[in-house]
C-alpha cells in the first residue's frame, strides 16, 4: 500500500476542509467596484441611497418621512428622464383583513415592442423603527441604477416597467393594490423582485415562478451567479414573504432576489447606511443589471420550460426537471445492479443501517447539546453575539460521534467500496424524498449520486488507490449540496431553527463515515473533544447579545377606557433576570380580548394625552343584509386602527375603496381566533369611508383600537433603559388606546 493510502481519514478531512473553503470563496459577494461604464458600482448606488434616505428616519407607510422618500424617488426618476405614475388607493392583504392607503410609483422605459413588460419591483417603505437601508433601500437603488443604464442602451426590444411599491412591510399591501387594480398589471410578461433581509450576505435567487429557462440561462453570465432551486422548497415552508408572492399568485413568471445575513439587524435601527455591506449592494447590482439588459434585448422574455438550478464552486448549473428525473432513474438502476452483484448483500444492508444509525445519533447529540446550552443560558437566541464557538460545535459534534462509533468497529466488516455504496443508498433515499415531496431540490444530490454510482459500479476493476481518490472526489462533489449549506442556513434561519442545518450535516457525515472506519482516530477525537469543551465553556461565559447583535425588545403601552395604563415587553427571546426592572416575569395580557403574550408587565402612571377612539354607524338594510356605514372617531391622529370583532355573524364583511372582502379570523398572534380588521397608513387622514356588512340583524360588537408608533415623551426612560445591547424591532415601541363598541 502506498504510504498516503494509510491515512484515509486525514485525507478525507483535508479534502472536506479545502472543498468547504473553496465553496465559501466561490459563493461570497463580489468586492465593490468604482464607477464604470459597463458595470454596476456599489459606490454610486450607495451615494444615491444616502440621498434617498436623507436623515435615515424610519419611513413606514403613511408617515411624513415616507412621503419625503416618495418625493425624492419621483425626483430621481424625473432626473433620469422617466415620468412617474403614482397609484394612490387602498391595498388589502389576501391573508388577513389588513388594508393600507398606499402610493405605488410606476415608471416605464419604452422598447421597440409595445409589450409584454419586463417588470422590476422593489419596495420603498420601511418598518417603523428601521431606516431601511438593506430592506429594501438596496433593492430600490439597484432598480434605479439599472434603469439609468437601460436608458443609455441604443434600443431595447421589450419595455421595462419599474414598480416601487409601498406598504410591503404591512403585508405586501402595495403589491396587492398594483396587481388588483393597476391597468398594466396584465401586460407583464416577466417580473424580477429584489429584496433584502439583514445588512449583508450573498444576493441570490431565492425562488422563481413559471417558465424560468430563459432567465436562468441568461443569469449564467452574471459576475457571481448565486442561488439554488432548493430555496424554492424552503421558502414554501417559511413564514417569510416578499412582494414576489403577490405576482406569483397573479400568475406572472419571474424571479425573487434577496440577501439574508446579519439578520439580528433586520427590522431594527441597525439596518442603516453605516452597516450596509457594500459587497452585498454590489452583488445586488451585478445580478440585476446584466440580467435585465439581456432580457430586455432577448428575442423572447420567457422560454416554455422550467428548469432547476444551483451554483457549484462558481459554476452555474441548470437542467430541465425531466433530465433530473431521468438521471435519478439511471442512478437507481446502477445502484441496484451494483448491490445485487455483491457476495454478501445482507452485510451491505447492515452497513447502510449502521450508517443511518450513526447519522441519526450524531444529529440527536448535536441537537441536544444546543438545547442544553440554551437551557443553561436561560434563553434561545437567533443570532448570538459570539457565534464562533457555536459554529465549532455545530460542525464538530457530529464528527465526534461519528469517530467514536468508528472506534467500536461499526460497519468495519465490509470493504471500503461497500461502505461507500451503503452511504450512497442513504443519499438515494434523500433523492427519492426530494423527487416525491421536494422536486426543486432533487438536483442537489445528483452530482454525488451520478459520480458515486459510477464509482461503486466499476470499483471491482479499479485499484484500491484509485477507489480512494475517487471517493475523495465524491466528498468534493458533496460539499456544495451538504456541508456548504450549513453556514448559509445558520445565517438566515438562526439558532432557533438550527435544526434546518442538521439534515445537510447528516448527508455529508454518511459520506465521511467510510473513511473513519479505515484507521484509528483517537488523536483526532481528543483534539475535537478538547475543542468542544473549550467551545462549550466559551458559550456559557460569553454574553448572548452585543451592540452589533442586539436583543430585540419592544415596549407596548396600553391605555384602557378609564385612563389606567400598563407597559409590557414583547420579545422573540426570553428575557433574563437583568430585565427585572421592567416588571415581574410571567405571561399576562393587557387587552381584554387577547390571549397572553407579554413577558413582563407593570403599571404605568395615567396618560392623559390619549383620548379614546369611538365608533358610530348608520345602518341600512338591503336584500336581507345589514350595512353599517361607520364613523370611526380617532381624536389622537393614530398611525393605524383596528376593529376587533367579538360578536358578529360568520359572514361579516367589510367594504373599503369600493371593494368588499370578508373580515378574516386571525390565525396567529395574541389575537388568534378573533375577527380583526386593521386599517393602516391613515396618519393625517380626516375621514375613512368604511362599511361593515352581514346578513340578518344580529348586533356587531367588539373593540376599536387606535395605535401609535412610539411611546409618549413622559415614558422615554423606558426606551433608554434597554441599554446598548437591546433595540426595538419591527413595529417597535407603540401605544394603544381602546374602547368597546356595539352596533345594533
Amino acid at each position: 500500500m502506498i504510504r498516503w493510502q494509510r491515512y484515509p481519514l486525514l485525507l478525507a478531512l483535508l479534502t472536506a476542509l479545502l472543498a468547504f473553503l473553496l465553496n465559501q470563496q466561490a459563493t461570497r459577494s463580489p468586492a465593490p467596484v468604482s464607477p464604470q461604464i459597463d458595470r454596476f458600482s456599489a459606490y454610486t448606488a450607495f451615494d444615491l441611497l444616502a440621498r434617498i434616505l436623507g436623515d435615515e428616519s424610519p419611513h413606514p407607510t403613511g408617515s411624513a418621512a415616507n412621503h419625503r422618500v416618495r418625493d425624492e424617488l419621483i425626483l430621481v426618476l424625473a432626473e433620469i428622464g422617466l415620468a412617474v405614475d403614482i397609484q394612490r388607493q387602498w391595498g388589502c392583504s389576501n391573508r388577513a383583513s389588513r388594508c393600507a392607503w398606499v402610493e405605488n410609483l410606476v415608471a416605464e422605459i419604452p422598447g421597440s415592442e409595445t409589450g409584454p413588460y419586463l417588470a422590476l419591483m422593489a419596495h420603498y417603505d420601511s418598518v417603523p423603527v428601521a431606516p431601511g437601508a438593506g430592506d429594501d433601500g438596496a433593492g430600490v437603488v439597484a432598480v434605479l441604477e439599472t434603469a439609468k443604464r437601460l436608458l443609455k442602451e441604443p434600443a431595447l426590444k421589450w419595455p421595462v416597467l419599474l414598480v416601487l411599491t409601498d406598504a410591503e412591510e404591512l403585508g405586501l399591501l402595495g403589491a396587492e393594490a398594483f396587481f388588483a387594480n393597476h391597468p398594466k398589471r396584465d401586460q407583464i410578461g416577466l417580473l424580477i423582485n429584489i429584496e433584502g433581509s439583514g445588512s449583508s450576505g450573498v444576493s441570490q435567487i431565492i425562488r422563481t415562478h413559471g417558465p424560468n429557462q430563459q432567465l436562468i440561462d441568461l443569469y449564467a453570465d452574471a459576475e457571481r451567479p448565486s442561488g439554488m432551486s432548493l430555496i424554492n422548497e424552503i421558502f414554501k415552508r417559511m413564514p417569510n414573504d416578499t412582494d414576489f408572492s403577490v405576482s406569483k399568485r397573479a400568475g406572472v413568471p419571474g424571479a425573487d432576489f434577496a440577501f439574508a445575513a446579519e439578520r439580528s439587524r433586520y427590522h431594527t435601527r441597525l439596518d442603516n447606511l453605516a452597516l450596509l455591506d457594500l459587497s452585498t449592494l454590489q452583488h445586488h447590482g451585478d445580478n440585476l443589471w446584466p440580467l435585465v439588459r439581456d432580457l430586455a434585448l432577448a428575442d423572447q422574455l420567457t422560454a416554455p420550460r422550467a428548469v432547476s438550478y444551483q451554483g457549484f464552486y462558481g459554476w452555474w448549473l441548470h437542467s430541465p426537471y425531466w433530465v433530473n428525473t431521468a438521471c435519478f432513474l439511471i442512478v437507481s438502476i446502477l445502484l441496484l445492479v451494483t448491490t445485487f452483484r455483491q457476495k454478501r448483500p445482507l452485510r451491505l444492508i447492515a452497513a447502510a443501517a449502521a450508517l443511518t444509525g450513526v447519522m441519526m445519533l450524531a444529529l440527536v447529540v448535536t441537537g441536544l447539546t444546543f438545547s442544553a446550552l440554551w437551557w443553561t443560558k436561560g434563553a434561545t437566541v437567533h443570532w448570538p453575539a459570539y457565534d464562533a464557538p457555536l459554529r465549532y460545535l455545530l460542525f464538530c459534534m457530529p464528527l465526534i460521534v461519528l469517530l467514536q462509533c468508528a472506534t467500536i468497529k461499526l460497519a468495519q466488516d465490509v470493504q471500503f467500496s461497500q461502505r461507500v455504496l451503503a452511504a450512497l443508498w442513504i443519499w438515494w433515499i434523500a433523492g427519492l424524498t426530494f423527487l416525491i415531496w421536494l422536486p426543486d431540490a432533487l438536483n442537489l444530490v445528483l452530482p454525488v449520486l451520478s459520480f458515486g454510482a459510477l464509482l461503486v459500479f466499476f470499483a471491482p476493476i479499479l485499484r484500491p488507490g484509485t477507489v480512494l481518490i475517487a471517493a475523495l472526489t465524491l466528498l468534493w462533489l458533496a460539499v456544495p449540496g451538504s456541508l456548504g449549506l450549513v453556514l448559509p442556513l445558520e445565517q438566515s434561519q438562526g439558532y432557533h431553527l438550527i435544526i434546518t442545518t442538521l439534515p445537510f450535516l447528516g448527508l455529508f457525515l454518511v459520506l465521511l463515515a467510510p473513511f473513519a472506519a479505515e484507521q484509528r482516530t483517537r488523536l483526532v477525537q481528543l483534539v475535537l473533544v478538547y475543542g468542544a469543551l473549550v467551545s462549550i465553556a466559551l458559550v456559557l461565559v460569553l454574553p448572548l447579545h452585543s451592540a452589533m447583535r442586539p436583543q430585540h425588545v419592544n415596549f407596548r403601552l396600553v391605555v384602557d377606557p378609564d385612563g389606567a395604563a400598563t407597559i409590557a415587553t414583547t420579545s422573540s427571546d426570553r428575557l433574563g433576570p437583568d430585565w427585572s426592572w421592567a416588571g415581574p416575569a410571567g405571561i399576562k395580557t393587557q387587552l381584554p380580548f387577547e390571549q397572553g403574550f407579554a413577558q413582563r408587565q407593570v403599571s404605568a402612571p395615567p396618560i392623559p394625552l390619549y383620548a379614546q377612539p369611538a365608533v358610530t354607524a348608520t345602518k341600512t338594510t338591503l336584500a336581507g343584509q345589514a350595512i353599517y356605514a361607520l364613523s370611526v372617531i380617532l381624536p389622537t391622529n393614530p398611525d393605524w386602527f383596528s376593529l376587533v370583532v367579538t360578536e358578529a355573524r360568520d359572514d361579516l364583511q367589510f367594504e373599503l375603496g369600493g371593494v368588499r372582502r370578508p373580515v378574516m379570523t386571525n390565525r396567529w398572534g395574541s389575537l388568534k381566533g378573533q375577527k380583526v380588521l386593521q386599517i393602516n397608513g391613515i396618519k393625517g387622514q380626516p375621514a375613512i369611508a368604511l362599511k361593515l356588512i352581514q346578513s340578518g340583524n344580529q348586533p356587531i360588537a367588539g373593540y376599536v383600537v387606535a395605535g401609535h408608533y412610539g411611546l409618549p415623551e413622559t415614558l422615554s426612560g423606558w426606551s433608554q433603559g434597554r441599554g446598548e445591547t437591546a433595540v426595538p424591532n419591527r413595529t417597535g415601541d407603540h401605544t394603544l388606546t381602546y374602547a368597546p363598541f356595539r352596533l345594533e
